[in-house]
């Protein structure tokens, strides 16, 4: 999704051409490759050092490389695919599931409320948010349970913090400009994780 420096909006009519291109093409390249995947690495390294080896690390592991590489797609691309953000949900779930049976039910709450109000904003406001945030969201959710509540409320105002920053640095007609939200996500997302 993108969103304007003001106001959340995004055009409705067809989904970007970048949406129907494969996943290879949506990969970063060159440099930004290696970037991405040198903070692919230490989000698995700094899931197990802050964690330990605990099923929570592994959930992790999954988990922080996933929101690395979708920030690069999105802020290129301005898409977060199904191809990653679907099976990196059931992946989190099962691992979730299998390392404490006792907290899953919660965390599948959490993201169920989550995805569930941002789907509903998507259907009530077309085009304010795009349907890859809301499986972002529940993917969130699932991982971090009711810590996600502080994540999306980061990204919030995160985004506007640079909204703001982008009227004062171009002036009014910035107000038309659009910055993906998924970044802004996955900022959340990984303070929560960390610091939450």
């Amino acid at each position: 999704m993108s969103v304007p420096a003001l106001s959340v909006q995004q055009p409705a009519s067809e989904p970007p051409a970048a949406a129907r291109l494969p996943l290879r093409e949506l990969l970063p390249t060159g440099t930004w490759r290696m970037l991405v995947g040198a903070g692919m690495v230490a989000g698995v390294v700094a899931s197990f050092t802050h964690f330990g080896f605990t099923g929570y690390a592994v959930v992790g592991a999954v988990f922080v490389p996933t929101l690395v590489l979708l920030t690069a797609i999105d802020v290129q691309h301005r898409l977060l695919p199904n191809v990653i953000v679907l099976p990196a949900a059931v992946l989190v779930g099962l691992i979730l599931a299998a390392s404490d049976p006792r907290t899953f039910l919660g965390h599948l709450a959490a993201a169920a409320a989550a995805g569930g109000f941002f789907f509903a904003f998507s259907a009530f406001f077309p085009g304010a948010l795009g349907m890859g945030d809301t499986k972002l969201v529940f993917l969130l959710g699932l991982a971090l349970g009711g810590r996600v509540l502080g994540a999306i409320f980061l990204a919030f105002v995160a985004v506007l913090v640079a909204a703001l920053y982008i009227i004062a640095k171009r002036g009014a007609a910035a107000r038309k400009e659009t910055i993906p939200f998924g970044p802004f996500l996955a900022l959340g997302g990984l303070v929560a994780f960390f610091l939450g």
